[in-house]
């Protein structure tokens, strides 16, 4: 699929995450649906705030009622509270929720590439489209920004379990749990972080992309797996010793 395919098919399966501080403080993260009402967002972008919602466009609200992709602004817009659900390894940056009346989204389905079936040649400079929410400044609402990216490099970190890739688009805050969708119109994986050291500017570091994985244990974890998954994995992933 073309990164205009991707786009077309799965942008309406990705959602601004809103939240708030213990100050009052307000941020942005990214969340995108797996299916059956289940979403998935980076674990830092939820962990400890004391307000956290998705915020769902008319279009999105309203897309069981359209029958072709939307050629107008929608600009009404709802706040719909999550409760989010971690990994539970804390240093894995994976956090999970359920939204079941949003579950007529696109599915956006993962890719089956699990961390032991990961090598440099399937992956080095593959193209990917890259979805989430980073901040536009002077913008009125929060709007879903698309890059095209390749793949750079397939790095194992020294403090964190799990394959990651490194891509070439720019980190910046509020992509973090955004979907990095591959040609063959998988999810490759969740944006997690910019790499960096000394803290430099976050738009200086490489943006990082955590395999499926994860994900999968998470959503596997809690119960929250979409059907075609569970189907897939034929319980692989299911609670362990529950």
């Amino acid at each position: 699929m073309s990164a205009k395919e991707l786009y077309a098919e799965y942008s309406a399966a990705v959602l601004p995450v809103v939240v708030k501080d213990e100050n009052g403080d307000p941020g942005i993260g990214s969340a995108f649906h797996v299916g059956g009402g289940s979403f998935v967002t980076a674990r830092h972008v939820v962990e400890g705030m004391t307000d956290c919602c998705v915020e769902v466009d008319s279009f999105r609200r309203d897309r069981p009622l359209q029958a072709a992709p939307h050629d107008e602004k929608y600009d009404r817009f709802e706040l719909v509270a999550l409760q989010p659900c971690f990994h539970p390894d804390n240093d894995i940056d994976v956090a999970v929720f359920s939204i079941p009346s949003l579950s007529d989204l696109p599915r956006i389905p993962l890719g089956g590439h699990l961390d032991d079936w990961i090598n440099d040649d399937q992956f080095v400079l593959n193209e990917v489209l890259v979805l989430g929410f980073p901040p536009i400044p002077l913008a009125q609402s929060n709007i879903l920004v698309a890059a095209r990216s390749q793949i750079n490099a397939v790095v194992d970190l020294t403090a964190v379990k799990h394959v990651h890739f490194i891509v070439s688009t720019m980190a910046r805050g509020g992509f973090s749990g955004g979907v990095v969708l591959s040609e063959w119109g998988v999810a490759m994986g969740m944006v997690t972080s910019s790499l960096l050291k000394n803290d430099k500017p976050e738009e200086l570091g490489y943006m990082t992309v955590l395999s499926v994985e994860p994900i999968l244990e998470c959503l596997g974890k809690h119960g929250l797996l979409s059907p075609e998954d569970a189907k897939l994995w034929d319980g692989l992933f299911d609670p362990k010793g529950d």
